[in-house]
C-alpha cells in the first residue's frame, strides 16, 4: 500500500494517496498512468525520414534558380528582312540582264522591268545605307567610350567594379551591333566562299554589256543606268571580298606553318576546318 499522502480536496485532511479519502470517503483523482509511446514500425520511420529529406532537398519556389532569359537581340530580324528583299530583287534584275543580253527580251520590255526593279532597289538600298551609317557611328562611339573608360580605370578615376560593369555593357552592345552591320553589308545574301565566282559573273556581265551596248537598242540614259547598277554591285561586293581575302590568307599561312613543321597534323586539320567553316557562312556574318 502506498504511504504517499495528499490533501483531500473535500475535507482538507491529509490522507493516504489512493482512490478514496480514508476520512470522508471522497473519490480522489486517479494517479495518471504513464502512457507508453506507440511503437513506430521501421517501415514508417524510414518513410517519414525520406519525406523529411525530400522537403529539405526540394527548394521553395522562391529559392529556385532563375532560368536564363533568352533575348532576341542576337537576331537582327528587321535587317535580315530588308536584305532578303534586296537580294531577291537583285537576283531578278541580274536574270533580266542575262535574258536581255541573250536577246530573249526586247529593249522596250527590258526597259520597263529595269525601271521597276531599279526603283525598288534604290528605295531599299537607301534605307540599308542609312542603317549602315547609323550602326557604324554607334560602334565607333562605343569603341571610343571604351578606350576612354580604360584610361580612366588605369589612372584610378574609375574603380574596378564600375569599370567591369560598364565595359561589359559596352561589349554587349557592340556584340549586338556587329552581326547587324554584317547582315546590312551583304544585300546579295551570298555565302563567303561563293564571293569570288559571284564577282567574276558580275564582271563578265558588265564587260558583255559594254561590248554590245550600241547594238542593244537602249537609250543612252537606260544604258548608263544598267552599267551603273552593275558597277555599284561590284563596289558593294568589294567590302565583302576583304573578308574572303583575309580568311584565304590565314589558310595560306596555316598551310606553310604545317609544311615547315610548326604545327602537328591534328592542329593543322583542326584550324583548317574552322577557317573553311567560315567560308560556308553568309558573307558579313563572320
Amino acid at each position: 500500500m502506498s504511504s504517499t499522502r495528499i490533501t483531500c480536496p473535500n475535507c482538507g485532511r491529509s490522507t493516504i494517496k489512493g482512490k478514496f479519502c480514508i476520512y470522508c470517503g471522497y473519490t480522489l483523482e486517479p494517479a495518471p498512468t504513464p502512457v507508453e509511446p506507440p511503437e513506430v514500425s521501421e517501415e514508417l520511420l524510414t518513410k517519414a525520414e525520406q519525406q523529411a529529406a525530400d522537403i529539405v532537398a526540394t527548394p521553395s519556389p522562391e529559392a529556385k534558380p532563375s532560368e536564363p532569359i533568352a533575348t532576341a537581340e542576337e537576331t537582327p530580324v528587321e535587317e535580315k528582312r530588308l536584305t532578303d528583299q534586296i537580294a531577291s530583287i537583285y537576283n531578278w534584275w541580274l536574270r533580266l540582264v542575262d535574258i536581255f543580253l541573250n536577246k530573249e527580251a526586247d529593249a522596250e520590255i527590258f526597259t520597263e522591268l529595269h525601271k521597276e526593279y531599279k526603283s525598288r532597289l534604290d528605295a531599299l538600298n537607301q534605307k540599308r545605307e542609312a542603317e549602315i551609317r547609323k550602326t557604324e557611328e554607334r560602334i565607333n562611339e562605343l569603341t571610343s567610350n571604351l578606350e576612354k573608360l580604360k584610361v580612366k580605370h588605369e589612372i584610378g578615376e574609375v574603380p574596378d567594379r564600375v569599370y567591369i560593369t560598364q565595359k561589359l555593357e559596352i561589349d554587349r552592345e557592340i556584340g549586338r551591333l556587329r552581326p547587324k552591320l554584317g547582315i546590312l553589308q551583304n544585300p546579295f545574301n551570298i555565302r563567303l566562299g561563293d564571293l569570288p565566282s559571284f564577282k567574276e559573273q558580275l564582271e563578265e556581265r558588265l564587260e558583255k554589256f559594254n561590248a554590245n551596248i550600241k547594238n542593244l537598242g537602249l537609250s543612252d540614259g537606260i544604258a548608263a543606268e544598267v552599267a551603273g547598277e552593275l558597277q555599284k554591285a561590284l563596289k558593294i561586293l568589294e567590302v565583302l571580298m576583304s573578308q574572303h581575302r583575309k580568311i584565304s590568307k590565314e589558310l595560306e599561312k596555316l598551310e606553310i606553318r604545317f609544311k615547315i613543321g610548326e604545327l602537328k597534323q591534328s592542329e593543322y586539320l583542326s584550324q583548317k576546318q574552322k577557317l573553311e567553316r567560315q567560308l560556308e557562312l553568309t558573307a558579313g556574318s563572320v
